[in-house]
């Protein structure tokens, strides 16, 4: 009970002390990547850049990028990358110990794969390691205190979601199994938590069937235990922790389609197990796994499936929107946050299934975007 009440107070002056007024942030066009893409990843890189990878190159993703990138903060190309052995998307990619980036799984444009490269970030170019007992799509990715990639959940090649989950050595760089989640599913999320476990939550359990359920996975015991629920089923959402340690889950949708996108989030309390409704979005919006983060301030930033972006300071009732858009609705983009401040989104595609290059820089309007 003392534990708890600890940390409801740290969370509480948390919480009031990022109430404060936050900068004004303005949205703005900063070019174009090499390719267009959506459905990819962008992972932050230990020498402040970042690197791109994958992702749908056509319309209705007809065509797969093999191709990767790799930005500074403002989205300008910095030296060119060696492509990946498999072109993907809808893969899982996480920052390695020694610097380097593990990419695992997706979809070929023919088959979902069990493949795994590593970006090397010496040589700049990707080397294949042993493969994934699983072929999948759609997972969920954490990294664990000691480094470890932590592969959840996925659909397989008949778009079934799978239960099973893998782990990437970064000192072996293998893949080692690990025991089954308690429910198969997929278009879920995965947040690592303070204590170094991991939380589970969402995703399609089924054809068009979303579910409300959430486990941890506890590093120490190698087991998963139920937590939660949520207090609405959701898939194709984003979940992200906050600076105060509990964990944000946004919007997604309670059948995996568009006609039910939701604009509600929920807050999860890793203490006591348990999710309380969050500050309400302007804007109903799913595919957006990639499309939020939270920035060195704190704030929470939203930049998914819709034409603007929105903004959350804990503490404060509700989401706010940002100054500017993206000229479309656009799902599947990414959003990294910057060391410094602010943001960068990448890629998405529209309505029409349309996939994009452009990139926007979300800055504080006291210093623009860089």
């Amino acid at each position: 009970m003392t534990r708890r009440l600890l940390f409801a107070a740290l969370a509480s002056c948390a919480s009031s002390a990022q109430a404060a007024p936050s900068p004004e942030l303005v949205v703005r066009d900063v070019g174009a990547m090499h390719v267009a893409r959506a459905g990819h990843q962008a992972t932050p890189l230990r020498d402040g850049h970042i690197l791109v990878t994958g992702g749908c190159a056509a319309t209705s993703c007809e065509s797969i990028q093999a191709s990767a990138e790799r930005l500074d903060a403002t989205g300008a190309s910095r030296g060119t990358v060696g492509a990946m052995h498999q072109a993907r998307v809808s893969h899982v990619a996480a920052a390695l110990p020694d610097g380097g980036v593990v990419v695992a799984g997706g979809w070929t444009g023919s088959a979902t794969t069990a493949s795994v490269e590593v970006y090397d970030a010496s040589t700049r170019g990707f080397t294949r390691v042993a493969p994934m007992a699983t072929p999948r799509m759609d997972a969920a990715a954490a990294i664990l205190a000691d480094g470890t990639v932590l592969v959840t959940g996925g659909a397989t090649a008949t778009n079934r979601p799978t239960a099973v989950v893998e782990a990437f050595d970064p000192s072996t760089r293998t893949m080692q199994a690990v025991v089954d989640m308690q429910l198969a599913r997929a278009h879920h999320a995965a947040v690592t938590l303070a204590d170094g476990s991991v939380l589970v939550v969402g995703g399609l359990v089924g054809r068009g069937e979303a579910t409300a359920s959430a486990e941890r996975y506890d590093p120490a015991t190698r087991r998963f235990v139920p937590t939660g629920p949520l207090r609405e089923a959701r898939a194709k959402l984003a979940a992200l922790r906050l600076h105060d340690g509990r964990v944000l889950v946004l919007a997604g949708s309670s059948d995996g389609d568009d006609r039910r996108r939701l604009a509600t989030t929920e807050i999860y309390d890793p203490e006591r197990g348990v999710f309380t409704p969050g500050p309400a979005l302007h804007d109903a919006r799913y595919k957006i796994a990639s499309a939020a983060a939270v920035l060195a301030n704190g704030d929470v930033l939203i930049a998914g499936d819709a034409n603007d972006v929105e903004r959350w300071t804990p503490g404060t009732p509700a989401f706010v929107p940002v100054a500017g858009d993206l000229g479309a609705r656009r799902a599947f983009s990414v959003v990294t946050a910057l060391p410094g401040g602010g943001a960068l989104v990448t890629g998405g595609y529209d309505e029409d299934i349309r996939p994009t290059a452009r990139m926007w820089a979300i800055a504080s309007t006291s210093r623009g975007a860089r």
